[in-house]
């Protein structure tokens, strides 16, 4: 089969989770005996640099004012050409803009991947973070009401679908993803010491202000013990007032990381907790499965679906559910060594080669 993706979030994201996502789909289904064709022409995002897949370029190096859109007109007007030219069996759009549907010919089927819904669930309680929100929201109706096949990465996310949008049942199929980490034995650095670990962005939804207050207790008992933040920038003034006023800043840490980085930092972690208000999957989560990291995760959305029986879970608007969980595994390292265990099997069940079989699928129904 001949599967063409496009250029969105090649264009957009420089390193991230959805790019992730269709790089390793490429790899699967061209493995699996499938021509794969990425219509991207300039990009600076990591996977990119995989020559094997892509043969993108690196865009003009320095910056000037207007240079992402043009950059993205340029490999919009890519796409466009290799949509017109018809030569492939499926289209699959990689973001949710549906600037295709005047150029693609109506007799080739495109499949989009629903990640979630956070605009939609979310738009009232952080209308400041969730930027363009009725122009997502508008985008997303249209590709739905025009997409052969909706791919949901987790059976909560087609529930969302269904729920907020009307859509048809039998649209929607649901292929989880996968994660690619492995634990990394390098030793941590000397001064990280005995730590909780938090992965990612801290914003709105992904509750990280109320996690910090309820594990304080904790800290400030536990004196040795710290809370490293990994990724999602440096604290802002707000997030440092908060630090202040909890009197924990000695035991923060914020860690900018790649995936190596990452991988040693879940490995050596006492645990990791995942306190978001809600997920459309919750890679993290299987991230620390898969790094043998002992994991407590919200017990909302998606989360119980991934983790089923291999974490610890909370409310994750309960302060003294979340304290609770974070005292049974920092006090008992025997509960922790049976959840390493529980995720690690957990973490089994998913790979890249089930989610290109699953996808292909989907693509064949489609045509």
């Amino acid at each position: 089969m001949r599967i063409l993706f496009d250029h969105q979030i090649y264009s957009n994201q420089n390193y991230g989770g959805i790019s992730r996502y269709f790089y390793e789909l490429s790899k699967g289904l061209t493995s699996l005996g499938n021509e794969c064709q990425n219509s991207i022409y300039f990009s600076e995002n990591e996977f990119m640099k995989d020559r094997e897949f892509f043969n993108s370029r690196s865009f003009i190096p320095f910056q000037f004012k207007g240079r992402q859109k043009v950059k993205e007109h340029l490999n919009q007007l890519v796409s466009n050409r290799l949509l017109k030219k018809g030569n492939y069996d499926v289209f699959h759009p990689t973001y949710y803009d549906p600037y295709f549907l005047n150029t693609k010919p109506a007799s080739k089927p495109f499949v989009v991947t629903f990640y979630d819904l956070i605009h939609e669930k979310f738009s009232d309680r952080y209308p400041t973070l969730l930027a363009n929100m009725d122009e997502v929201i508008a985008s997303r109706k249209v590709m739905l009401k025009n997409a052969s096949k909706v791919i949901a990465i987790s059976h909560n996310t087609k529930k969302d679908i269904i729920d907020y949008y009307g859509i048809p049942e039998e649209r929607v199929s649901v292929t989880h993803l996968a994660s690619s980490f492995l634990p990394n034995t390098l030793a941590p650095d000397s001064h990280w010491g005995d730590y909780i670990l938090f992965v990612g962005n801290r914003l709105g939804y992904k509750n990280f202000a109320l996690f910090l207050e309820a594990v304080q207790p904790l800290l400030l008992r536990e004196k040795s013990l710290k809370l490293i933040c990994a990724g999602g920038g440096k604290f802002n003034d707000e997030e440092q007032k908060l630090i202040g006023k909890l009197g924990v800043e000695k035991q923060l840490l914020q860690i900018p990381v790649d995936d190596k980085r990452l991988a040693t930092l879940y490995t050596n972690a006492l645990f990791f907790v995942f306190p978001s208000l809600y997920e459309g999957f919750g890679l993290p989560a299987l991230e620390a499965f898969n790094c043998h990291c002992p994991t407590i995760l919200s017990n909302v959305s998606s989360l119980p679906e991934i983790g089923q029986d291999a974490a610890l879970y909370v409310d994750p608007e309960n302060h003294a559910d979340i304290l609770q969980k974070c005292e049974q595994f920092y006090y008992d390292p025997k509960l922790r060594d049976e959840y390493r265990e529980k995720g690690h099997q957990q973490a089994a069940k998913f790979s890249w080669e089930r989610v290109s079989s699953e996808t292909l699928d989907i693509y064949k129904s489609a045509l």
